[in-house]
């Protein structure tokens, strides 16, 4: 649809396309602390995901938003595709540089040293969890991210950056700075919580969307280290 809105000049066809991407960034689906996107959403408002994250998925993701990035020039597309790319080479390259398969939905709740994996609970806060994590932080980040104060929840995009400013009295610009630093101090937080397990086979296939969207990233994002990731993976597949 983005190919042939650029032929024809058709704005329906764009506003489905970025609509639905804005959508699907503004959802469970996608990882608000941490980047990338989970499997598939289970409701219409992309809220509450599957949580296993494949590699193929988040390949061609990244190159849809990159590519609505080129024709919309809205940062928050260039956001997703940014955080998805970084997704993959923090958790899904290997030490040789190809890209691993997977990560499984179902993993110990925090704390746990044993017993039934859950799914969801590497990605699931209680409202107390954020609070001590991110102390006076916690309000905002809260009313962004539409956390309840009981059970647990799904972090979604529940207010804009502009909205949260506006509520919270603050500067758009000193706002987006706090919910960064909150958003990377929770994913510090996160990454000692036990890992779902990781399918760790290397397809060439899939590495060869990974390839491509990183080859795109670096282009359009003008981010060299995409390009060089690129590369590293591109040799293990040529010569492996």
């Amino acid at each position: 649809l983005l190919r042939y809105h650029a032929r024809t000049g058709d704005k329906k066809a764009l506003a489905l396309v970025t609509g639905t991407l804005r959508a699907m960034a503004a959802g469970g689906i996608c990882d608000q602390a941490g980047g990338g996107f989970h499997r598939y959403s289970t409701d219409a408002a992309w809220r509450v995901p599957h949580f296993e994250k494949m590699l193929y998925d988040n390949a061609q993701l990244a190159v849809n938003y990159l590519e609505a990035y080129q024709v919309t020039r809205d940062p928050e597309l260039a956001r997703v595709a940014r955080e998805t790319l970084d997704y993959v080479l923090r958790a899904l390259t290997g030490p040789e540089g190809a890209f691993y398969s997977a990560e499984d939905a179902d993993s110990l709740p925090p704390g746990a040293k044993g017993g039934e994996r859950r799914e969801g609970a590497f990605y699931l806060w209680s409202a107390s969890e954020i609070e001590a994590a991110l102390g006076p932080s916690a309000t905002l980040f809260k009313d962004r991210y539409g956390v309840r104060e009981s059970g647990t929840n799904i972090l979604y995009a529940a207010r804009t950056v502009e909205e949260t400013a506006k509520r919270a009295g603050r500067p758009v610009e000193e706002t987006r700075r706090a919910l960064e630093a909150a958003r990377l101090k929770l994913l510090e937080v996160r990454a000692k919580r036990p890992r779902p397990l990781r399918d760790d086979k290397v397809l060439a296939s899939w590495n060869g969307l990974m390839i491509s969207a990183l080859a795109k990233g670096a282009q359009i994002l003008d981010e060299p280290r995409y390009a060089a990731a690129a590369e590293r993976a591109a040799a293990f597949i040529r010569s492996e």
